[in-house]
């Protein structure tokens, strides 16, 4: 059932912008001392308007001294500062000197403050050099086509990959022509869905690959020991993001870059999620931090606008879909043990090593396993759609002027409050939009009706009882899996038409095929496969877990009603 036809030529989209060093990136990157010098003073003046009298910056510096020193005593990161202990030491002993001389002066306590955000700033600040870029551009097409290869080696016959040879293998679909105006006219904000280890990587390439220049993106403080990946991610517009560190100082220095990059053009990805889904599941709820760093650029974006001919931030989101997650026996092992349903021992990361890390993308991709970048349609920063041309729309298809969303009796007004109701409303249009650039794929399909069969052969028994089914008891009659596949690849299609789903095009052929190839696919590089065919034709479950795992990409559209 693979795709065989050779004629297939999938289309290579040109750079929008040609020259690298015209890329907001790398404009803000060449800055970056200038732009880290202003995160700080912003994030200074953000705190100490929250913080007026010495009593409130004293209290705000001793919690953070807290909280770092609960993070200090757990056990230290390999990207953590030698000096770290030293440091914040020393910020107890100052503030202890505070203490005994209150004065009703915030001076010493300022410059302290401000030693604190610089120190958190400069380890947060990205930066993206072009020469690391065009290395990576001709590597990564290169080693993406040797991974993706490696077990077809009859295929493969050149040296060195191209985009067009990885266009085959990755499956690039959506509203990417929208995507490709709209960053030319304005900034964008790309959310992403997440689910694996690779998917930085394969976004970061699809960018790459629709001709949109480089994102700035928030990548977790712990990949960066990772030599591998941190070599690449320092210089191509990571910015470091620690979530052991919790303190309002921390987060207000975050936000206040996020902020700042957006509002002088840089377009930015983050996943919204904030972590990958551990069930496997389409995100139910989002952070709303770093959506609210979005809303406030637009505000200042129109507020230093002459004559109201100000930028637009644009949200654009996007899906990962897998038919094979590597991580899945772990993730929903954390997923069923975080919900308290099983106890087990946390493994430790797996990917802590560059050595673990290139292990692990080359039984990914040397798993044949098929993906898809599902691009949707973009939205203004409120959650209206927008048109080809930009345009925010209502819900009656007229234009919206959306400097009136941030105006109060006519006025621009700042307004923290109505903010947050506002990005609220951007982030459920996100989830929406997730639910309908999802991409039914064959495996996906063959592990929900497997999984649903189970239950209703077992109705007396919840989900988690389900999962607990004997070895014996875990086979399914082939033709009555034939029979419920099929009512459920017709309605996937009936809903695809109504643009409730996306699907993938392999659903559209015969369904023993369909059933064949979703069967085989699914889960097809773990120890133990989900699903096999066996001697007597019918189907067997190796994998409860993992096969509700993949059964779960399909929750949330009703289709249950059709087993």
């Amino acid at each position: 059932m693979p795709d065989t036809d050779n004629s297939h030529q999938p289309q290579i989209y040109k750079r929008i912008i040609e020259d690298i060093e015209k890329w907001p990136i790398a404009r803000i990157s060449r800055d970056r001392e200038a732009v880290i010098h202003a995160i700080v003073e912003e994030t200074l003046q953000n705190i100490l308007q929250k913080n007026k009298t010495e009593h409130d910056v004293h209290e705000e510096l001793a919690k953070a001294v807290y909280l770092e020193k609960i993070r200090l005593n757990s056990k230290a990161w390999k990207t953590d500062p030698e000096d770290d202990k030293a440091f914040w030491n020393d910020v107890k002993n100052k503030l202890v000197e505070f203490e005994n001389k209150a004065d009703n002066d915030i001076t010493e306590e300022t410059a302290l403050l401000r030693k604190i955000i610089t120190r958190y700033v400069t380890e947060i600040a990205g930066n993206f050099k072009p020469r690391t870029y065009r290395f990576a551009e001709r590597f990564v097409p290169f080693a993406f086509n040797r991974l993706l290869n490696a077990s077809h080696s009859k295929a493969f016959r050149k040296i060195f990959g191209n985009k067009k040879d990885l266009l085959k293998s990755i499956n690039l679909v959506g509203e990417i022509d929208q995507a490709r105006t709209l960053t030319e006219k304005g900034i964008m904000i790309m959310v992403p869905t997440h689910i694996s280890n690779i998917d930085s990587i394969t976004v970061g390439w699809g960018v790459s690959a629709i001709g949109l220049p480089s994102f700035f993106y928030g990548a977790g403080l712990n990949l960066f020991s990772v030599r591998f990946l941190a070599y690449f991610m320092k210089r191509l517009g990571a910015y470091k993001v620690d979530r052991r560190k919790k303190n309002a100082i921390y987060l207000e220095s975050l936000k206040s870059y996020s902020t700042q990059i957006i509002s002088r053009g840089g377009h930015s990805l983050f996943f919204p999620g904030g972590t990958r889904s551990r069930s496997g599941l389409l995100e139910t709820q989002l952070k709303l931090g770093l959506l609210g760093t979005a809303l406030e650029a637009q505000r200042r974006l129109i507020e230093e606008a002459k004559d109201n001919n100000y930028k637009k931030v644009y949200v654009i989101p996007v899906t990962l879909n897998y038919g094979f997650v590597l991580e899945a026996p772990e993730l929903i092992d954390e997923y069923l043990r975080n919900v308290g349903k099983e106890r087990y021992f946390v493994p430790s990361d797996k990917y802590s090593s560059s050595f673990k890390l290139v292990k692990f993308m080359i039984r990914f991709f040397t798993a044949d396993a098929d993906f898809t970048i599902a691009f949707g349609r973009s939205m203004d920063i409120f959650g209206n759609p927008v048109d080809d041309a930009g345009k925010s729309l209502d819900a009656a298809g007229n234009e919206i002027d959306i400097s009136d969303y941030f105006k109060r009796k006519g006025a621009l007004a700042d307004d923290t409050q109505r903010d947050s109701v506002f990005t609220k409303m951007v982030s459920e249009n996100i989830l929406d939009a997730f639910k309908k650039n999802n991409v039914a794929m064959p495996e996906h399909v063959v592990a929900f009706a497997a999984f649903k069969l189970f239950l209703k052969k077992n109705p007396e028994n919840d989900v988690y009882a389900v999962l607990r089914t004997p070895e014996e008891n875990r086979e399914l009659n082939r033709a009555e899996f034939k029979t419920t596949l099929e009512k459920l690849v017709k309605e996937i299609i009936k809903l695809s038409t109504k643009e409730k789903i996306r699907i993938d095009p392999l659903l559209e052929a015969d369904i023993e095929e369909v059933m064949d190839y979703g069967v085989k696919k699914l889960g097809v590089y773990h120890t133990k496969k989900p699903l096999v065919f066996i001697k007597n034709g019918e189907i067997k479950c190796n994998d409860m877990k993992v096969l509700f795992f993949y059964h779960n990409r399909l929750e949330g559209y009703g289709l249950e009603k059709h087993v």
